[in-house]
Order: structure tokens, then sequence, then C-alpha cells
């Protein structure tokens, strides 16, 4: 018996590709149900989100010059600021920046404070000195000069702040508030020892503590801003421009320096910061 033997050309046929049975395309995997439905509500969230901060936003003041205070003042007699300005030199950066926000907060207080609201002002390094004693914010048309600091290197509060304390005191009278706030303006980069600055901060015996920080320099609370009398302190964070100033006044809650100033003013006053109404 005898076994058919193929055609060659048959042969060579059958390897032609065109010829040849093709693959067959797998269909596409599908993404399961669950997981297109978790997609869809991160995408719903996250519109919520920007919805929500887009409005919270665009509802802060940008600046004092548009803003005022809102509400009845509830306290009855003076408030007082007691500034304690950084000049050590990791703050010489932002001098300008502080500078054109006193201006900024003299012209507000013509507006909106009286003539017993008060401010005074102590320059620190490795030591403080005082700068402008208790004055009339609203007498004020330029910030008050820096003095020779005698210790240049190192960042210590507390001799600022006794330095503000003893200002109270003049000619054997001392000044009375109804609100008495600290500003420290400072990376937060602090030298003190903790029982030293917790004594000074004690006598100031201040209604609140605000530390000012450049968002610059960190979003968060500065471990040196802890412990003892320190862990009072309200810790507000103040920008610059660009897109930086975007990110910390989204995330950290930054604002520009004179309008913290501002919202600071208004925690003494018992008002709220708001923008003026545009014509």
């Amino acid at each position: 018996m005898t076994t058919a033997t193929p055609d060659r050309g048959q042969r060579l046929v059958e390897r032609i590709p065109l010829h040849q049975k093709q693959p067959t395309a797998k269909p596409p995997k599908k993404m399961p149900h669950w997981l297109a439905r978790l997609l869809q509500l991160l995408a719903i969230l996250l519109l919520l989100l920007l919805a929500v901060v887009s409005c919270r936003e665009s509802e802060k003041p940008t600046s004092l010059a548009t803003s005022t205070l809102a509400g009845p003042r509830l306290v009855t007699g003076p408030i007082c600021l007691e500034e304690a300005v950084d000049v050590s030199g990791s703050m010489e950066q932002f001098r300008d920046q502080r500078e054109q926000a006193e201006l900024a907060l003299f012209t507000f207080a013509r507006r909106v404070l009286t003539d017993a609201d008060r401010l005074s002002t102590a320059f620190f390094a490795g030591s403080g000195e005082l700068a402008l004693r208790p004055t009339a914010l609203r007498s004020l048309t330029r910030p008050p000069r820096m003095p020779t600091i005698t210790q240049p290197d190192g960042t210590n509060l507390g001799p600022a702040v006794d330095k503000l304390v003893a200002a109270r005191t003049r000619n054997g009278k001392a000044s009375t508030c109804a609100a008495r706030a600290l500003v420290v303006i400072t990376d937060g980069l602090l030298g003190d020892e903790q029982a030293a600055i917790s004594k000074s901060l004690r006598a100031g015996n201040y209604t609140r503590i605000f530390a000012v920080i450049p968002a610059e320099t960190g979003w968060g609370r500065p471990s040196e801003l802890t412990g003892g009398a320190l862990d009072s302190v309200s810790v507000y964070h103040f920008t610059g421009s660009g897109l930086g100033a975007r990110l910390a006044s989204v995330f950290a809650d930054g604002k520009p320096l004179d309008v913290v100033l501002g919202e600071i003013v208004g925690s003494l006053t018992g008002q709220h910061l708001d923008q003026l109404p545009t014509n």
C-alpha cells in the first residue's frame, strides 16, 4: 500500500502566510464594574473638593486696603499689639515684606481703630531691643527703625518680650488694655531655654500670643514652639507671591502678612476681617 505524497506546489502554497490560519485577537479586558464606579466616585469627590477650595479662596481678603472689620466691636477699652520682630539672618529676606505690611496696618488702623489702640515694637536676635514704645496705631506713618542689637547672633525671644513688658510703664504709670496680644514675626527657630521664655511670656499676661511665620520656611508648627507657655502660641503663616503662595494658601491657610495682622486685630476687638464690597 502506497502513501500519497503531497504535491510540492501544494506544500509551497501552504507555507505562504496568506493561506495560513490567522491568529484571532483576544477581546480587550473589561474594567471591573466596581473599579469603574470607584473611579467615578473619586472624580466626583475631587470636583467637589476643588469647588469648596475655590469658594473658600475667593472669600479670603487679599489685602488690608480692600478689607474692613465687620461686626460690632466687643471690647470696651483699648487693644494693644506688642510686636516682637526676629531680625536674625534667616529673616532678613522678609524685611521689606514686613515693613510694607506694617504700613498697610497703619493705614487700616486710621480707618477702623480708635485713638486709644496702641502698638509697641521690639527687635531681637541674640538679644532684644525696644524700637517703639506703646503708641497710638492711628498716628503711625512708617515702620519703627531697628535699633542696634548688642548680640546679633542667635534667636532669643525672651529679651524682646521683657523689653516690651517694661515699656508699658512710663513715668511710674502702667498702661492698661482691654485686650493685649504679642505678635512674634519669626521663622520659629528660637533658641530660648524653655523655662526662661515661659517665664517671660507669663509675665506679659497676654490675652493671645501669635507666631507669624513665613510659609517659605515650612507649613507646620516649628518644634521650638512647643512646651510650657509656648503651647499657647497660635501659629499663622504668611505668604509671598507666585505658585508657592497659592499652595500655602490652600494647604496651610497662608495669607498675605498684612491680612494676618488685620485678622489678629479683629481677634482682639471681637470682630472679623471681611472684604469691602466691590462697586
